[in-house]
Formats: C-alpha cells, structure tokens, sequence
C-alpha cells in the first residue's frame, strides 16, 4: 500500500486495487497454473508466481492493462530483476519485453496457441 500512496499515479493505484486488475490478475495466475515463467524458461526452475506484470506497462498503454496477453506471472524476485532491467534503459527495457513476449509465444505454442485455449475456457 505504501508503494500505492507514494509512487503510483493515482489512476494507476486505483487500478491496482479494483475488482476488474483482481479478476483479470488471478485468472493469468491460473492460466500458467501460478508458474514463474521466467523462472520456467530462463533460470530453468519451478518457482511459483505471485503477482502479474504487465509487459508493456499501463503508464505506456492504458488500454492492455487488462489484456491477458499482456500479463506475465513472476515471483516477487523476479518481478525485481524484470523492473531493474525496464528501468536500466529504453534499448533493455524493450529487449525485454520482446523476450517475455517470446517466452509466453513459446509456452502456449505446444497447445496450439492462447487462442484456442482462452476459446476452451467459454
């Protein structure tokens, strides 16, 4: 909370408290079975996930804030490593959005695609 009420815009931090960023939060996490997958596919480790970051951040693109193809289950660790390189420069933080961009590309590509499992969902 206190990282809401002092470094978070304030339309940010209501987001992140809404009924909607809880909802679309917890059904990421149950989309990768609350897997890390960075963790998964970089550091070649299981390690559960307990939050969601947004690849291309709300600050940048207000309108995939709640596009599930947006969000990338991490562990509090990881979400730090991934926060240092966006913050480290404009050149790493874009590497790394394309890299977890890949890696979910990667991991729904042995189930024929997001697509067909949000489809599956209905």
């Amino acid at each position: 909370m206190e990282y809401n009420l002092r470094r978070r815009n304030k339309k940010a931090a209501a987001f992140y408290v809404s009924a909607e960023w809880r909802k679309v939060r917890a059904f990421a996490l149950f989309l990768y079975d609350s897997l890390d997958m960075y963790a998964y596919y970089v550091q070649h480790k299981i390690v559960v996930a307990d939050m969601v970051h947004h690849i291309t951040e709300i600050e940048e693109d207000w309108t995939q804030r709640l596009n599930v193809e947006n969000l990338f289950p991490l562990s509090n660790g990881n979400h730090g490593i991934i926060s240092a390189l966006y913050k480290k420069d404009e050149a790493t933080k874009r590497q790394t959005q394309e890299l977890l961009r890949n890696i979910i590309q990667q991991h729904w590509k042995g189930v024929g695609g997001i697509e067909k499992v949000l489809t599956g969902l209905d």
